[in-house]
């Protein structure tokens, strides 16, 4: 099969239709043959340094120029082999491809977050004074609504930056006003020439919902040819936190200290030296009952390992395999309460909602509850969740509205219910609570790839990650982190994706 046709673009580049015949299946279809078409257009162009994109709209046998092709046809129902086939679409400039750099290869970028005079600028400083074996570029990301002049633009090599300070340390401050992309693609484009920054951390000031940062990493294709979202760090004022998360919202707003906590892959509970130990084991709590994927580390004036706060790589989907996405996340034993049985964790019931009547006991009541980070729940996520039990003397009440849980089952799933029901999550009614955030790892049937989902709010991204091994278990795991989420009926929609 050969295309008919003479392509140009301002006289500079021909496309040489006998020099490029098609050999196709005859049930490839009509829109396979298409999009090839594109690619071996867009290969030529390129061997002319034109870097020509094509978009075809129509495609024909030339035997039958007025019938248009339906796309979804096999090509054995309109040709035979020896035909040609006729074309039109749009020849648009296109741009160089940008070379796939590895996720681990590309810049990290960390969100720091948190509360009004919960420590992030004494963070900021404790890093910028403290970080010896990298170079980070520390941007304090100011929403406001005044942008800045165009002239500005012009004269400034750091596009939207107002105000650069540079380390003695090597390392970067900027404050960035307006848009963040551009900020983003400016440092990109100093770091090309030599700067030597090795990471970027972005500080929200006046607006400390980390959702649009993550939002826009997600959504900006260009944005991640060089960066990556490497995670979402949450500085909580241990003494205050509470009080924040109790705050009364306005209709149709957000509380931010919920939100930070529960958009957040790592939480630092600054200021512990202002509250005693009780105090920390129920502020604790109260993060693991919004999130308990997130890891919690305790802190005075944002000391912290460095480490920690880097190669986190908790947006990153080719990780997900490597991270066992049912276990709560590990807590300092500091924070894990006094007596036994706790197992690294607050042995609390899952389908507890907020509402807990903690009756002040931390020690051996808690044995029958999540039996130790890393070692599993105790219930058991495959086979659906336990009941539970009551926490300490006061008990708590029981119901299916969680804050954040994990599913696992082995088996695969079927393709067309799996789309229904990733289509019935975005459109989930307010009394089935609210979705944050989705990671799961899914075994599809038919497929031979671990594929992986990752979901904030209303934007979303999927892949495959590595394949299934010979013999290897087939199982799915899930981790949804919201609020007020009925956990019963997002249990059963899960159930019914699976084959029976």
């Amino acid at each position: 099969m050969a295309p008919a046709i003479k392509a140009c673009s301002n006289g500079k580049f021909t496309f040489d239709a006998n020099a490029n015949p098609f050999k196709v299946s005859p049930k490839m279809k009509c829109h396979e043959l298409m999009d090839e078409m594109e690619t071996v257009f867009g290969a030529e162009s390129k061997k002319a340094g034109q870097f020509l994109d094509l978009q075809i709209q129509v495609l024909w046998n030339i035997k039958d120029h007025k019938k248009a092709l339906n796309p979804d046809d096999e090509l054995s129902k309109s040709f035979v082999s020896g035909d040609s086939f006729g074309i039109y679409g749009d020849v648009q400039e296109g741009r160089e491809p940008a070379k796939i750099i590895p996720e681990e290869e590309k810049i990290p970028v960390t969100i720091l977050t948190g509360f009004l005079g919960s420590g992030k600028t004494t963070l900021l400083n404790y890093i910028l004074q403290e970080q010896k074996e990298k170079k980070i570029a520390v941007i304090e990301n100011e929403f406001g609504e005044i942008s800045i002049d165009d002239a500005l633009l012009k004269q400034d090599k750091m596009a939207l930056a107002e105000r650069i300070v540079v380390m003695d340390n090597g390392c970067m401050c900027c404050t960035i006003r307006g848009d963040l992309v551009k900020g983003l693609m400016g440092i990109v484009e100093e770091i090309k020439k030599g700067t030597g920054i090795d990471a970027i951390m972005i500080e929200t000031t006046g607006m400390a919902d980390p959702v649009p940062i993550v939002r826009t990493f997600m959504s900006n294709a260009e944005l991640t040819e060089e960066l990556r979202l490497d995670g979402v760090v949450a500085v909580a004022d241990a003494k205050h936190l509470p009080a924040r998360l109790d705050d009364e919202v306005e209709k149709d707003k957000v509380n931010e200290a919920y939100q930070q906590i529960a958009f957040s892959d790592k939480i630092i509970l600054n200021k512990l030296d202002l509250i005693d130990t009780d105090q920390a084991i129920s502020v604790k709590d109260r993060i693991r009952e919004i999130n308990k994927y997130a890891k919690v580390l305790p802190a005075v004036k944002g000391r912290v390992k460095i480490s920690e706060l880097t190669n986190m790589r908790a947006h990153d989907m080719t990780n997900f395999v490597n991270v066992d996405l049912d276990a709560e996340a590990p807590i300092a034993p500091e924070l894990s309460g006094h007596g036994e049985g706790h197992g690294g964790g607050h042995g609390h019931d899952e389908n507890c909602t907020e509402d807990h009547g903690h009756g002040g006991e931390h020690g051996g009541s808690h044995a029958g509850g999540h039996g130790g980070h890393g070692g599993g729940h105790g219930a058991g996520h495959g086979g659906g969740h336990g009941t539970g039990h009551g926490h300490g003397k006061g008990g708590s009440r029981h119901d299916s509205r969680v804050n954040s849980f994990a599913l696992t089952r082995e088996g695969e799933i079927v393709p067309r219910r799996l789309s229904m029901w990733m289509q019935s999550l975005g459109q989930l009614p307010p009394e089935k609570g609210t979705i944050f955030r989705i990671k799961a790892i899914l075994a599809v049937k038919g497929h031979p790839y671990k594929h992986v989902f990752h979901a904030v709010m209303d934007v979303s991204d999927e892949d495959d990650a590595g394949p299934w091994k010979e013999g290897e278990k087939k199982v799915s795991k899930i981790v949804f982190i919201g609020k007020n989420m009925d956990q019963k009926f997002l249990t059963e929609g899960w159930e019914r994706m699976f084959e029976q």
